[in-house]
């Protein structure tokens, strides 16, 4: 039903009138999905808010007529999207400052709409960096760090952004504002807990809550020192261009193993030496999709069978040091354990490429090329365990996915998964990418289909591979498996949403 007029105007005097909108064309600009991906329920309406007050008095109205909500930024991800009916969308792009980049205590302060190219390119200038989530230059910097996964590449000589979250602005679902850790008592942004339990695991916690409690309007996330230029040296022009580090002190080297044991083998060892910023056994069909400039030039590449053989079972790995004696010490300790663990080093066509384009491991900066191919394409696992877990729920996958390769329904790549480790090796991410012809006729139900034989396979094999989703079916599915988180989220959940109308599921 559309939105009762005397809500809307409410709502407008709010942000005011040039920033709601309940007309078709904008709606349905916003509830188009993601290639593949189900068409989500068209918003009531779409606000702009510019600022903490406008959104607090939106989420009170949207209380006190029990109005679903949620906010969102990007919209990279099909969580992003109204999961029901009658909703409106709190579009937070209009809140895009960088409001402080502290130096001297490491750390910065920003809005939901500041974007990964955006902070990542002002700390570069002051010399210092951060975890980048791996969804391209144009992601929300707050959404990963607070709302969503936050994944990132180089996680192996770092971590997850939940470790970096240093100081939250929190409008709770019923629209009280809390400021949290030294925040809290005016001390600043630099520690997002303080006495007593911490909240800061409600907001974000492993995954975050995707708009299911409240909306963050301001975090401070802690930085680390860059060891590269103060601006990227960049040739050519979009989509063609390049950038190359001094190889000095940045080095890509890539190598190739017959088993997923060597890779597993090699990852620990070089975790125990506590060398390279970034290391990664990355999907193989989606770099070739990030490595080419056309659909046709990706069925090229992929028909010749390059990237099968070559980085079907790799390991990438991004060296960054402070000097070129310790890039020379770094190289060397490498080298031995990728010669003791069996592996070797991949086709000199395949590492240029990323020599080419070091971005990669910062900003993933062709990431949108994963659309050209104009089929469906979706994650899923998306959760972590020690590594040696995650090589096990990798090796179950053809279990599954085999049929789904047989019948046509998905594209041949059994290996497109991802295993990040994540501080020098304490634990790992996992991800698997499937992609599918959006013209079959079965074509919507392919991706419902894989996902819930990837979470049968996990729950047969007892596997923490799959991340609980807010879809309650599934994460009750899963909960025996993670301490039947499930049920501590509904009962949070319902204290902090009595009206449920935090993007309700």
């Amino acid at each position: 039903m559309p939105l009762p007029r005397p809500i809307y105007e409410e709502l407008e005097r709010v942000v005011g009138v040039e920033n709601i909108s309940d007309r078709p064309y904008i709606l349905a600009g916003i509830r188009a999905a993601m290639p593949g991906g189900p068409k989500p329920p068209s918003p009531e309406a779409v606000l702009l808010p510019g600022s903490t007050e406008e959104v607090r008095q939106i989420v009170r109205i949207c209380n006190r007529y029990h109005v679903p909500y949620i906010a969102t930024v990007s919209s990279l991800i099909q969580f992003a999207y109204p999961s029901g009916p009658g909703t409106v969308m709190l579009q937070m792009k209009r809140m895009n400052q960088i409001e402080e980049i502290n130096v001297e205590d490491r750390y910065a302060v920003i809005q939901p709409g500041v974007r990964q190219g955006q902070l990542f390119t002002e700390l570069m200038k002051v010399g210092l960096t951060y975890p980048v989530a791996a969804v391209g230059p144009a992601g929300s910097v707050l959404a990963n760090f607070a709302c969503s996964s936050g994944d990132n590449h180089g996680q192996h000589g770092a971590s997850r952004t939940n470790r970096y979250l240093a100081g939250i602005e929190w409008i709770e679902p019923t629209g009280e504002v809390v400021r949290l850790g030294s925040l809290a008592n005016d001390d600043g942004w630099f520690c997002a807990d303080g006495p007593g339990p911490s909240l800061r695991g409600l907001i974000k916690g492993f995954a975050g809550q995707w708009g299911g409690m409240g909306v963050v309007t301001r975090i401070a996330i802690s930085l680390n020192a860059w060891r590269g230029p103060r601006a990227f040296p960049t040739e050519g022009r979009s989509p063609a261009y390049q950038i190359r580090l001094d190889k000095k002190c940045h080095k890509v080297l890539i190598f190739k193993f017959p088993t997923l044991d060597q890779v597993r083998d090699a990852m620990l060892e070089i975790g125990k030496a506590e060398i390279g910023q970034a290391v990664l056994k990355y999907f193989y069909a989606t770099a070739a999709l990030l490595a080419t400039e056309s659909a046709n030039e990706f069925w090229e590449l992929w028909n010749s069978g390059l990237f099968q053989k070559e980085l079907s079972l790799p390991l990438y790995v991004f060296l960054s040091t402070w000097s070129p004696e310790e890039m020379e010490y770094e190289e060397r300790v490498l080298r031995d354990i990728i010669a003791e663990t069996g592996g070797e080093a991949v086709d000199e066509q395949v590492l240029r490429i990323y020599e080419d384009n070091m971005d990669f491991f910062m900003l993933v900066g062709f990431l949108q090329r994963v659309l050209r191919l104009g089929g469906g394409w979706a994650p899923c696992k998306l959760s972590a365990d020690s590594v040696t877990h995650m090589f096990e729920v990798a090796k179950a996958i053809p279990d599954f996915m085999t049929e789904f390769i047989e019948q046509g329904k998905i594209l041949n790549a059994p290996n497109n998964f991802q295993i990040i480790p994540l501080e020098y090796g304490h634990s790992a991410h996992i991800e698997l990418l499937f992609l599918w012809d959006r013209t079959r006729p079965d074509a919507k139900q392919i991706p419902m289909e894989f996902m819930r034989a990837s979470i049968e396979a996990d729950i047969k094999n007892g596997h923490h591979g799959t991340m609980p989703p807010g879809i309650p079916a599934a994460a009750g599915a899963l909960g025996h498996l993670y301490s039947n988180s499930q049920r501590w989220a509904q009962a949070i959940k319902n204290a902090f949403d009595p009206q449920g109308v935090s993007n309700p599921h």
